[in-house]
């Protein structure tokens, strides 16, 4: 039962975190945060602040929404395992769901393709590519090097995400003016936004099976979205 159904949302892929409360996939409360990498010390206190500012306690979530990358594999093991403690010990359902989704999902509906963009290190990025008249979870998600990625640009694409701001600069010199990016500083992805794609998907019946939940790491360009294990959301 989906109806009246009161979620977690957890993402720390990246330094970024994020954590939300939400009823019936509209947000009720969310806080986000720049971790030096110590999500393990900042994420239950984070929930705790998150649930107190909804006015919920832990017994009343009912589902968990949760992150599984790609990004940083230690951040994403702090989020994932927390998700599945608390689910494991409430007898409660996960939906799992990519970070790059996250970052596009708001964008498609202006019916055009979107890029997102997340930093992988100095020299590498985790980019999602997806088509506007595709299912979400179609996406293609691989790593690429900086470099390589900048010389080979699609040129009908809106970019989106973490590092698309940092990337204003080359990406306008290689594509013009008309090149289109929303390069807003990160925080780049919401609580609000997991609290959609998750409602969604587990009023579909998308929720993740416990014992198939793992971060989504990235080891080389050729890994690509058909690796995920998230389930596609309902379609219309």
């Amino acid at each position: 039962m989906v109806d009246q159904q009161i979620a977690l949302a957890i993402d720390t892929s990246t330094r970024h975190a994020v954590v939300g409360i939400s009823k019936d996939g509209q947000s009720i409360a969310e806080m986000s945060w720049r971790s030096e990498r110590n999500h393990s010390v900042e994420l239950v206190p984070a929930i705790q602040r998150t649930l107190t500012q909804a006015h919920m306690e832990l017994a009343d979530i009912a589902a968990i929404y949760v992150a599984a990358g790609p990004g940083a594999f230690s951040a994403l093991r702090v989020g994932m395992s927390t998700a599945m403690a608390i689910a494991m010990a409430r007898g409660i359902p996960v939906v799992t769901m990519g970070a790059l989704e996250i970052e596009v999902y708001p964008y498609l509906a202006i019916g055009q393709d979107v890029t997102a963009l997340i930093g992988a290190g100095r020299t590498r990025l985790y980019v999602g590519r997806f088509k506007s008249v595709e299912p979400l979870s179609s996406g293609d998600v691989f790593l690429a090097d900086r470099a390589e990625f900048l010389e080979d640009l699609p040129d009908d694409t809106i970019f989106c995400g973490e590092a698309a701001s940092e990337l204003r600069a080359e990406l306008t010199d290689r594509l013009g003016e008309a090149c289109k990016i929303i390069g807003d500083p990160p925080p780049t992805r919401s609580a609000s936004v997991m609290a959609e794609i998750g409602h969604a998907r587990l009023a579909a019946g998308g929720a993740t099976s416990l014992s198939e939940i793992e971060p989504l790491y990235l080891r080389s360009s050729q890994v690509a979205s058909a690796a995920r294990r998230w389930p596609s959301p309902p379609s219309g």
